[in-house]
This record gives structure tokens, C-alpha cells and sequence, in this order.
């Protein structure tokens, strides 16, 4: 009964603290049996109810959306999200910044300028760089279109496809990018391999849809096909680099996620000129400009923060491709663009909401293994020090 232990408090260890006084927090629903905890000097974290014996919350009473949950998180290998707030996550997204904040907050990902484990933030980050892109490129994109719409000029549809394909993507990659807080990868290193591997993963793409075989099941085919071309790029760019963190997956992968979206992204708008009416080619460039914070970065990303979850702090090597973790978290990537592309009606949209919800959520809860991975770290290196 005297051990002593920390619990997270959205992604802050909280403690350390008494066995007695921790069940008494969760008996008395100031914590949830879920809620994650650690023995005092033990990287390891578990749940309460796992810890402690403790019953769980009963799952037949949280109806169909948790269970389904429940079952991803499984799948995933991640917990429930503790202490998670959008509205707390972007509370800084309108704050103003001074010349020099901005100037300073990408000198980042260099020996000199990577800063201390000990200096890192383990609690939800707070994103702010990413909206002003996105109004930035979302501006010039409806302002091209709104020209289009009005006057017709043929000339101004490569500006659509050029914006209409970026605007997403390069939104994204800068929100993974702030959402990296060890900051040691810097935004240079970031736009190569959005660009090298986005170009890989395509090409990867193109042969496996060569020699797949796999024509019987449709456009649904894109979801292995196209899955594990963009997983083989991100292991083959980054298979002699040191990157050890989970949250340094997830930016990486959604680098090459972005990468391929853009390049598909431009090419469906291209396509789109050929027989459609100029609503109809508007209608379509949106769709797909739009369709980008569901699919690709987001799968891509999920893919990579797995890989790199099961490698850990050994150099990549092909096994790893194969570990069981690995291809669990894997699966949901391959299985969200299979449905994606599925014929299954998409009523309202609601398949596509529906779909990146999922992949969101799943998103999030690597966020937070990465956070508790970079807390347990910087606690390693404290007892060491």
C-alpha cells in the first residue's frame, strides 16, 4: 500500500502519489479506472482497473460508438484519450505573435538548436502556425476562383491546380510539424521528403498497381496497393536516419502522405477539365482540395508513428515490418482507404466525415503514447542524472 505512483492527467504525469490516496481519487470518481498510471521508477503504463484489479467500465453500457472505439484503440494500440480539448488544443490559434516569435519558432532540428529532452513539453500542444497557411493558401485558392467563376479565364485554372492541391497538404504538414514537441526535425529536412517522398511513394504506387493482381477488388485495391507503397517510401527515406520518437512517425509520415496527396490531388484536377462543365471542374477541385484533411497525410501518418512505435530506439531494419503491433496499427490505415474508395454510398458526405473522424481520433491517441513516450524518457534521464 505505500508504493508510489503517477497518473496522467491528459498527457502530464500527475504524482507521485500513494497507492491509498490514487484508488481513493478513483473511488471516488476524481479519475477514471482508465485512467493511465505508472509505478514510481517503471516506464511502464497501464490502467487503473489493470493495476489496480479494479473493475473497468462495463462495456455493453457505452452503447455502439464506444464500443467501436474500445475496438480501435485495440487495433491501434493506443489509449482513451485522456484530457483532450480541441477547443483548449487551438486556443492559441488567434494569439498574436511578434516578428521574432515567428522567425524563431522554425530555427528548430539542428544539433544547436533542437532543444533539452528536459525542456520539452509533455501536455497537449497548443498548434497555432498551421491556420495562418491554410487562410494564407485558402485565400489565394478562392481568390483564383472566385476569378474563374467570374471571367472564364483558362489561364487561371493551372493557379486552381496548383493551390487546390498544396492548400491541404502544406496545412497539415505544418500542424504535425508543431504537433513534433521534441523539435528535432527541422522544416528544411520536413519539405525534402514531403517532396523526395511523396514522389517514391507514387512511384512505389504505380508498381505495385503493375504487379499486384489485385484488379478484382476495385478502386478498393488503392487501399493496400497504395498504403504500402507510401509505408515502403517512409521506411525507405528514413531507414539509416535516428529518428526514435513516435510523434517524429507521425510528422514524417504525414510529410509523404502530403507528398502523394498533392501529386494525386493535381492530377485528379487536371482530369477533371476533360469533359465537366466549369461548375462541375470547380466542384470537383474543391472536393478534392477539401477531401485531403481525411485521407492520405492522415493514414500515412498513423502508418509511420506505428512503425516507428515498434521500432523504438533500434535501427529500422525490414523485420520490423512485420512486427505484430506494427501490422495491427497498419491494418486501419489499409482498411479506412478500402472503405474510402468502396462503393458504399456517401450520402451527405457522411462516409468521408465518418471515415476521418476515425482516423483522426486515431491520430490523436498516437499524439498522446507520443507524449507519455517523451515524458517517461525525460524521467529515464532524470533517475540516470
Amino acid at each position: 500500500m505505500n508504493e508510489q505512483w503517477y497518473y496522467l492527467q491528459g498527457s502530464t504525469p500527475t504524482g507521485p502519489v500513494d497507492t491509498a490516496a490514487l484508488t481513493h481519487l478513483i473511488q471516488t470518481n476524481q479519475l477514471a479506472p482508465a485512467v493511465l498510471v505508472a509505478r514510481l521508477g517503471s516506464p511502464n503504463w497501464l490502467s487503473a482497473s489493470e493495476a489496480f484489479h479494479m473493475a473497468s467500465p462495463a462495456l455493453p453500457h457505452v452503447g455502439v460508438i464506444g464500443s467501436a472505439r474500445s475496438g480501435i484503440e485495440k487495433i491501434a494500440g493506443t489509449k482513451k484519450l485522456q484530457g483532450f480539448s480541441l477547443s483548449e488544443m487551438f486556443s492559441e490559434v488567434f494569439k498574436h505573435r511578434t516578428a521574432e516569435e515567428l522567425d524563431d519558432y522554425f530555427i528548430v532540428g539542428t544539433y544547436r538548436t533542437t532543444p533539452r529532452l528536459q525542456d520539452v513539453p509533455t501536455g497537449w500542444p497548443k498548434p497555432w502556425f498551421f491556420w495562418r497557411v491554410l487562410t494564407l493558401f485558402g485565400s489565394a485558392y478562392l481568390a483564383i476562383l472566385f476569378a474563374y467563376v467570374q471571367f472564364g479565364t483558362s489561364t487561371l485554372i493551372p493557379g486552381l491546380e496548383m493551390f487546390g492541391a498544396l492548400v491541404i497538404p502544406l496545412t497539415l504538414v505544418f500542424l504535425f510539424f508543431e504537433l513534433n514537441v521534441p523539435r528535432n526535425v527541422s522544416f528544411p529536412q520536413v519539405l525534402m521528403l514531403m517532396c523526395s517522398g511523396g514522389v517514391l511513394s507514387v512511384g512505389l504506387s504505380l508498381v505495385g498497381y503493375q504487379f499486384s493482381n489485385l484488379g478484382w477488388l476495385g478502386a478498393s485495391a488503392a487501399g493496400i496497393i497504395e498504403e504500402i507503397g507510401k509505408i515502403a517510401a517512409v521506411y525507405l527515406v528514413l531507414r539509416k536516419k535516428q529518428y526514435n520518437y513516435i510523434l517524429n512517425g507521425l510528422l514524417l509520415g504525414a510529410a509523404v502522405g502530403a507528398g502523394f496527396a498533392a501529386i494525386e490531388s493535381a492530377g485528379y484536377i487536371y482530369t477533371a477539365r476533360d469533359g465537366n462543365s466549369a461548375a462541375d471542374f470547380v466542384n470537383i477541385t474543391t472536393l478534392r482540395a477539401v477531401g485531403n484533411l481525411f485521407n492520405h497525410i492522415v493514414w500515412t501518418a498513423i502508418a509511420s508513428a506505428a512503425l516507428l512505435r515498434a521500432k523504438g530506439t533500434q535501427i529500422l531494419k525490414p523485420g520490423i515490418l512485420l512486427n505484430s503491433s506494427f501490422l495491427a496499427a497498419f491494418s486501419i490505415p489499409v482498411g479506412l482507404h478500402m472503405l474510402w474508395n468502396s462503393p458504399i454510398p456517401d450520402f451527405f458526405n457522411l462516409k468521408t466525415l465518418i471515415l476521418g473522424v476515425v482516423g483522426w481520433y486515431v491520430v490523436f491517441g498516437f499524439v498522446q503514447q507520443g507524449l507519455a513516450q517523451v515524458d517517461s524518457c525525460k524521467r529515464d534521464l532524470e533517475r540516470v542524472s
